[in-house]
């Protein structure tokens, strides 16, 4: 049984708790920290690449102590040289080339470059058919995570591609990050009736991560020109998944028509210097109640808190804070707004 490490956005640890026990049936949570899950399981690499709010995936190798000093530098190289690494295609005459990325919490006399140097030194020791290679080229990386006295040592199972799903997406302004959107999908609990909406659908990210799952029909559109464009190469052709140029405020849509609305909000950078957040919302929300089902509900990302509340209470939908994100300095919130 492997043991193995998912890092998360920090606020979302818990929404990747609940789709590991989900999805991996013979998943063991071991425990959780910020912006980390831990967990046993037995399946295959391949079989974990469901789990679309992580944003990698690590083999965890070893934990042991470390100290705060330079002088310590030769403890952390030592203690890594002394472990068995499993390397592909080892019988082979040229060397496996690796990378190390270190990460550093508290009070230490050396930077996390230092640390990861020493580390790879500890490698290269353990290993003489390797050789640590920095310039992008690598076939194998390992990450040394430092907080205060300990370290976590382990070895990467994914790459870019798992994080943002393919190399060649399109991401427009202000796009968000696939994993964050697979959240809010997740936390709409997605069923195969579902009529779902993306009101402000950006590049279309949201609907990407929502066709992961049965649908009975999704929607999205925004009113950017370029970003409908984008999220129509994204998402592709498809009758049942519509991609529109529109007005969130003047919405295309049947009254009572939509089971759920999943989208990121106009926030922050999203929005531009004419435009007034809380009469916004207002306008907005008032046009999502206008064509939400009874009992339906709006899954949505934004740290305009005080404009949400006030919105949400002057039309009628109650209101509940599900996590809140540290996102690019940004510390967004997920909020589930009912129509009751």
């Amino acid at each position: 049984m492997a043991s193995i490490i998912a890092t998360v956005l920090p606020g979302l640890e818990h929404v990747l708790e609940n789709e590991i026990r989900t999805k991996i049936t013979d998943a063991t949570i071991e425990t959780i920290e910020r912006g980390k899950v831990y967990f046993n399981s037995c399946l295959p690499t391949d079989a974990l690449l469901v789990l679309r709010t992580a944003d990698n995936l690590y083999k965890w190798i070893h934990r042991f102590r470390v100290g705060p000093h330079k002088i310590h530098l030769a403890g952390i190289e030592q203690e890594i040289s002394r472990i068995e690494l499993c390397w592909p295609n080892r019988n082979r005459a040229r060397p496996v080339s690796f990378k190390v990325n270190a990460s550093r919490i508290g009070k230490h006399t050396y930077s996390r470059f230092e640390a990861a140097e020493a580390c790879a030194r500890g490698i290269a020791k353990r290993a003489a058919t390797c050789s640590h290679d920095l310039s992008g080229t690598h076939e194998m990386e390992f990450r040394l995570d430092i907080v205060h006295e300990e370290a976590v040592f382990s070895l990467r199972l994914t790459d870019a591609a798992f994080r943002y799903r393919r190399e060649e997406r399109t991401f427009t302004h202000a796009a968000l990050r696939p994993t964050v959107a697979h959240a809010l999908v997740w936390l709409s609990r997605p069923g195969a009736t579902d009529v779902v909406v993306d009101p402000c659908c950006g590049s279309g990210t949201i609907v990407s991560e929502r066709l992961a799952y049965p649908y009975f029909q999704i929607c999205g559109g925004d009113r950017d020109e370029e970003a409908v464009t984008a999220a129509q190469e994204n998402v592709g052709i498809n009758d049942h998944v519509p991609i529109q140029l529109w007005d969130a405020r003047r919405l295309p849509l049947d009254a009572g028509h939509v089971d759920k609305v999943v989208t990121n909000l106009p926030f922050g950078r999203q929005i531009s210097a004419d435009e007034h957040i809380p009469s916004l919302y207002q306008d907005v929300f008032m046009e999502m109640k206008r064509v939400l089902k009874k009992k339906g509900f709006v899954l949505c990302l934004t740290d305009a808190d005080a404009a949400l509340h006030a919105a949400a209470e002057r039309i009628g939908f109650s209101c509940s804070k599900e996590a809140t994100l540290s996102l690019k300095g940004l510390h967004p919130s997920v909020y589930l707004l009912r129509n009751e």
